[in-house]
């Protein structure tokens, strides 16, 4: 076959030598060659995704896509610094599950300086929109792709911001001068909520009530986003009103109606209780899902092509919280029986049960499954909407509680009892456990902690327990913990422009 190659190569480069072509260079983008049409300006949104994605094994780039499974990953970090995940390896994991990072300090600080780089995708969203807004597309077809730039713009600030608190933004002037060097300070807290709620009400304005596709933005992503925002900065009453909109949009999304652990299966991809995914293709290399591999034991059956890894798991101790009977434990294993028909039990699995979130895709190839990455889910809305109704000075009784409820009956659990319900306290309290045995591994806890003041007290538990079984000698930590640290490089290259985060 090699002299036929060679021979049509040949046959090909005659061809081309005698044609008189033209070369145009599609490498650059100019503003005079670009968004000039509809699909311009559709390929400049896509693009604005390609952050979010699941990534490969390491993510999408050099920083990890925002969704991926490994430690550069928002739902991964969250979860592992808090009581519900731990990890069978150590080394990272564990200094995440018991805080043993200062600013300058632990094995992770490439971890933070992968996501504190995204900062700069604040600058190319409103780039982006910009040129949008400058094309000369007609102003409907214009609104429809805005509206998602802007709600993508606002789901990275609050990554952002729960990961750091304020990041530097350039403003539009300095977006204007690109060549000209300017040392950008991190935003004010109050700056901050301006750029988030101009983005994200404009967003929401804009925005269809039906994505597109699923995984696309629409009003529904958009409030979740601006909900999770309000909440973090613990401005309720907004939070009460957006949560209250959400609600309303009860027939679009609602609780699913079969088993819990069937929300997340390939089979119910895209139904009606998830309002926001990340789409898997395990074609394309950075829409994969490998947070089963990473949560599965190589030695478990289930998958005939597949592999685990056998990493994450969840911590015993937040397993025992969960009632006799919760059916949100479907997935998750207290023993199990291996590909050689022995028993693990658990006596045999050190540092927690193995938490399947997405069950095991029956077609996994290697470490890749087909499963969605759910991001926000319309329980999540119940359950939010039950703690700001309390938070915001209203009854515990009636609607608060009937929407805890709902939550449970789905769970296969009774209603809350009188202990929970006997003061506004008990029942916030209820709330947090709900929304733990909700949300495990998809990496709400975190904020929730922080939320409720737990966050620190939490990982200070652990610390002393670990210490006092095993020796370890881990430090105790502070309310600095509750965000991350700057990385050092970002504040000498802004000229200390960036300031670090307090107390660290």
């Amino acid at each position: 076959m090699k002299p036929y190659k060679i021979a049509l190569l040949g046959l090909m480069l005659t061809m081309l030598a005698a044609c008189d072509l033209e070369r145009e260079d599609f490498t650059e983008i100019y503003e005079d060659n670009f968004f000039q049409t509809e699909t311009d300006l559709k390929l400049a949104v896509d693009g604005l995704y390609y952050d979010f994605n699941t990534g490969d094994w390491y993510g999408t780039d050099v920083l990890g896509g925002v969704f991926c499974a490994d430690y550069n990953g928002y739902q991964v970090m969250s979860d592992l610094t808090t009581d519900v995940m731990w990890c069978n390896w150590g080394w990272e994991s564990d200094e995440m599950y018991f805080h043993q990072w200062t600013a300058t300090t632990g094995t992770i600080q490439k971890q933070f300086w992968n996501m504190f780089a995204h900062y700069n995708y604040m600058s190319k969203a409103r780039n982006t929109i910009r040129r949008i807004e400058a094309s000369p597309v007609e102003q409907s077809v214009k609104d429809k792709y805005l509206g998602e730039a802007h709600a993508l713009r606002g789901w990275m600030g609050l990554f952002l911001y729960d990961m750091f608190g304020p990041v530097p933004i350039a403003p539009d002037n300095v977006l204007d001068n690109p060549e000209t060097f300017v040392y950008l300070p991190r935003l004010t807290d109050e700056e901050y909520d301006e750029m988030m709620e101009e983005d994200l009400l404009a967003a929401i304005s804009l925005l269809p009530d039906m994505p597109e596709e699923r995984g696309r933005m629409a009003k529904g992503p958009a409030r979740m986003i601006l909900l999770k925002y309000y909440m973090i900065r613990g401005q309720f009453e907004k939070a009460e009103k957006i949560a209250r909109d959400l609600y309303a949009m009860q027939g679009q999304y609602d609780l699913f109606a079969g088993e819990y652990a069937d929300i997340f299966s390939v089979a119910n991809a895209g139904n009606n209780e998830v309002i926001l995914c990340r789409p898997i293709n395990i074609d394309v290399s950075n829409a994969v899902n490998y947070f089963t591999a990473e949560c599965m034991p190589e030695d478990m059956p289930g998958a005939p092509n597949g592999e685990g890894w056998g990493g994450y798991v969840m911590a015993w101790d937040f397993y025992d919280t969960f009632e006799a009977g919760d059916k949100r434990l479907a997935n998750v294993y207290a023993s199990y029986t291996n590909n050689t028909g022995e028993t693990v039990s658990r006596q045999d699995m050190t540092y927690g049960a193995v938490a399947l979130k997405y069950g095991i895709d029956p077609q996994m190839q290697g470490g890749m499954s087909h499963n969605d990455i759910v991001v926000y889910r319309y329980s999540d809305v119940l359950l939010s909407l039950a703690e700001l109704i309390v938070r915001n000075g209203g009854p515990v009784s009636g609607e608060a509680t009937d929407l805890v409820n709902r939550v449970r009956t789905r769970a296969g659990l009774g209603n809350l009892d009188a202990t929970a319900t006997a003061s506004p306290e008990a029942f916030l309290d209820a709330i947090l456990l709900e929304r733990g045995h909700e949300f495990w591994f998809e990496g709400l806890r975190r904020q929730d902690l922080i939320r409720y003041g737990k966050y620190v007290e939490y990982a200070n538990d652990r610390i002393d327990k670990i210490n006092a079984s095993e020796g370890r000698g881990y430090f105790n930590v502070d309310d600095s913990h509750n965000r991350m640290p700057i990385p050092a490089d970002f504040i000498n290259e802004s000229k200390s422009a960036i300031k670090q985060n307090p107390l660290y």
